[in-house]
């Protein structure tokens, strides 16, 4: 007899093979490299970390003979020539293993960039992640990547996700508060849609509310003690559990408007400072009860999207788009691009002209 479909619940693990966490940890890149195969692996990043931090240097120091060059143009979100000049360069240095440093455009370029080679080759392109933020790029099997016409496209598959990654808490020390902490709010962001969308699961719940847990008491600790890597370490494992398996549970409104925003060159974290308490609001009739059950058991004494707005307000962060790069004309055209995917995971009904409403109310 099949099962009920209607009772069933489905976890699908598609992750890194091995996850290295704690201070210090990078130092085993050489072995990881090794467990890869790599005899000549291309390091991916961008210009703030190849030309700003000694990170790069200390990244080939490790790789030692391995090492048979590094990209360093990756550019926010993506752009889809940044992509095909990354993966060039990998094909010119005969790489066999890719090495991304960075945040989540350097991780979603390298995967991005494996994509591409993955033609003609026995196995998929190996990745091993060394991330500097908290976006959890590293634990996704897709990446995002924005063409000319300023529109965020997503490649996907099962291979994308990286082989290994390490979280060391050393390598974010020289990020940029600002973007540390917004990214912070980017996991937060992944872990309460991941709680209230309709493929929740009890495995990922119980960690996306850990991480929920975490991050409201952590990320003001690294506002105020930026050097602390313990507060740090505590976030890049809480970042990890937000994201802990996207194939089972998937962002909702508030990364579909994250997306278009991003392509329009909003940064990814600034805007989940945004987005998610104004989409709480909006989402609030169909969840609301199980909001305030996560509101509950998180300790919060009030509505969710109250302390993510308080959360933002305590970081320092942007919380209204007008405190952007956007423009409001542009609000049109984000809610018409958003559309697609807004209607796949919104909880509500939504189309263009309700979402150019709820973007206006964040201006």
């Amino acid at each position: 007899m099949e099962p009920d479909a209607a009772r069933m619940g489905v976890y699908n693990a598609i992750q890194p093979e091995r996850v290295t966490h704690g201070e210090g940890c990078v130092r085993g890149l050489p072995g990881a490299a090794a467990r890869c195969g790599a005899r000549r692996a291309v390091v991916i990043t961008g210009p703030t970390v190849a030309e700003r931090t000694g990170l790069l240097w200390y990244v080939e120091q490790l790789l030692g003979p391995v090492h048979a060059g590094s990209y360093i143009g990756v550019r926010p979100h993506t752009p889809e020539e940044t992509v095909e000049e990354a993966a060039g360069f990998a094909v010119e240095a005969e790489s066999d293993c890719l090495v991304s440093l960075g945040g989540g455009s350097a991780i979603d370029t390298a995967k991005a960039v494996a994509h591409r080679l993955a033609a003609g080759r026995d196995a998929p392109m190996p990745h091993v992640a060394l991330p500097t933020t908290l976006s959890a790029a590293e634990f996704t099997y897709y990446a995002g990547v924005t063409g000319a016409d300023r529109v965020k496209r997503r490649i996907a598959g099962p291979t994308l996700v990286p082989r290994e990654v390490f979280l060391d808490p050393t390598l974010t020390l020289e990020t940029p508060a600002t973007l540390w902490l917004s990214s912070g709010v980017k996991a937060l962001d992944h872990a309460l849609e991941s709680l209230l969308g309709p493929s929740h699961h009890p495995v990922t719940d119980a960690l996306a509310l850990e991480a929920a847990r975490t991050l409201f008491a952590v990320l003001p600790a690294c506002a105020d003690d930026p050097t602390a890597a313990e507060s740090r370490g505590r976030a890049q494992v809480a970042a990890w559990m937000s994201l802990f398996s996207p194939a089972t549970s998937r962002g909702g409104l508030s990364h579909a408007l994250g997306h278009q925003l991003g392509a329009r060159g909003v940064p990814h974290g600034v805007t989940s400072c945004v987005t998610l308490p104004a989409v709480l609001c909006f989402v609030e009739p169909v969840t609301g009860e199980r909001q305030r059950e996560i509101a509950s058991a998180l300790g919060i004494d009030g509505t969710l999207a109250d302390a993510v707005a308080g959360l933002v307000r305590r970081l320092g962060l942007p919380g209204r788009l007008r405190e952007t790069t956007l423009t409001r004309a542009q609000l049109a055209e984000v809610a018409a691009t958003a559309e697609e995917e807004a209607r796949a995971v919104s909880p509500v009904p939504v189309d263009a002209g309700s979402l150019a409403e709820l973007l206006d109310g964040m201006w």
